[in-house]
C-alpha cells in the first residue's frame, strides 16, 4: 500500500475515533467492533463525517425505517456541505448497494453477524 493510501486510512480511523466516541448508541450494541471506510465508493471530501455517522448507523442496523433514516440523513448532510448532486448519488447508491441481505462489509447491519441486520428485538 502507498503512503498516500495508509495516510488517508488513518485519517479515516482517527476521525472514525473521534466521531464514534462523542455518538451515545442504544444498547445492545454489535458483536463486532465498529470500523469505517469512510465513503465506501466515494472519494472522502469534507463530508466524510456524515460518511462515518452513516457507517456508525449501518453498523448498529435495525428496522427499515432506521435504515432509510440513515440514508435520508447522509444525503441531507452531504447536501448542506454545498455538495447537493454528490448527497444525490450517495443516497442512491446505499440505497441500493446497502442492502442486508448481501454479505458485503458494508450492508445495513454490518456489525452483525450475516444474515442478522441489527439486534433481534429490531427485526428489518
Amino acid at each position: 500500500m502507498s503512503a498516500c493510501c495508509n495516510k488517508n486510512a488513518d485519517k479515516v480511523d482517527r476521525i472514525s475515533y473521534e466521531i464514534y466516541s462523542e455518538i451515545n448508541l442504544p444498547k445492545p450494541l454489535p458483536p463486532k467492533t465498529f470500523k469505517s471506510d469512510g465513503c465506501s465508493f466515494f472519494p472522502n471530501g469534507n463530508w466524510i463525517e456524515c460518511c462515518i455517522k452513516h457507517d456508525i448507523a449501518y453498523w448498529m442496523g435495525g428496522t427499515r425505517k432506521e435504515r432509510l433514516n440513515a440514508d435520508i440523513e447522509l444525503r441531507k448532510c452531504v447536501s448542506e456541505k454545498g455538495y447537493k448532486i454528490t448527497g444525490f448519488f450517495m443516497y442512491y447508491g446505499v440505497r441500493a448497494g446497502g442492502v442486508w441481505w448481501l454479505p458485503t462489509s458494508f450492508r445495513w447491519g454490518f456489525g452483525w453477524e450475516y444474515p442478522q441486520s441489527g439486534p433481534f428485538n429490531k427485526p428489518y
